[in-house]
């Protein structure tokens, strides 16, 4: 009876430890092939450049999530992106940001997105939808503050306000970073 307990106590063990793996596996799903996706402007060679060295820049500390810059025709496919995936990331010129978040010029076919952000320099934004994970956002953001310098990156210190469509607000996640919080990694 023992012996069987025993067995029964290490199986469930085993269990839960393939099962943690999966759901490790499975948190940067929702990109293309599970991995971690970074929309660009093909448009603004900029952009693309800058997404680029971010995907490798997390690659490097985050190879679980399997980043890749994807170069999108123009900012109107990355609007129909961010629009359907709720776990589309994507590096984009500030006033593009803008009207896609406000729906406006050019992406009143789409409407508003509800837009946030990771991280910005003094040309693009790094942005997700307002729904993207939290975590997920906390370690991105964790992984390209490590070395901000070479593209300028900064933090937003920008809270979600309801009255105020005038700029993007910070992702949650990055907040959390910015506070000196730590994430809930589950």
């Amino acid at each position: 009876m023992t012996r069987r307990r025993a067995l029964t106590g290490i199986a469930a063990f085993a269990a839960w430890i393939v099962l943690t793996g999966q759901q490790a596996a499975r948190r940067w799903q929702g990109g293309h092939g599970g991995d971690l996706v970074l929309h660009s402007n093909d448009q603004d060679l900029g952009s693309g450049e800058v997404a680029v060295a971010l995907a490798n820049q997390l690659g490097k500390i985050l190879p679980e999530s399997g980043a890749r810059a994807v170069r999108e025709p123009d900012a109107a496919r990355i609007a129909s992106v961010m629009s359907m995936q709720q776990s589309a990331v994507a590096v984009i010129a500030y006033d593009l940001a803008q009207e896609m978040y406000r729906g406006a010029a050019q992406f009143q076919a789409v409407g508003p997105i509800e837009l946030r952000v990771l991280v910005e320099n003094y040309k693009y934004q790094v942005v997700c939808r307002a729904e993207f994970d939290r975590n997920n956002a906390y370690l991105i953001v964790q992984a390209l503050m490590k070395d901000p310098e070479p593209l300028k990156l900064t933090v937003p210190d920008r809270p979600v306000d309801p009255a105020n469509r005038n700029g993007i607000p910070a992702h949650p996640g990055a907040l959390s970073f910015l506070n000196g919080e730590s994430p809930d990694i589950k």
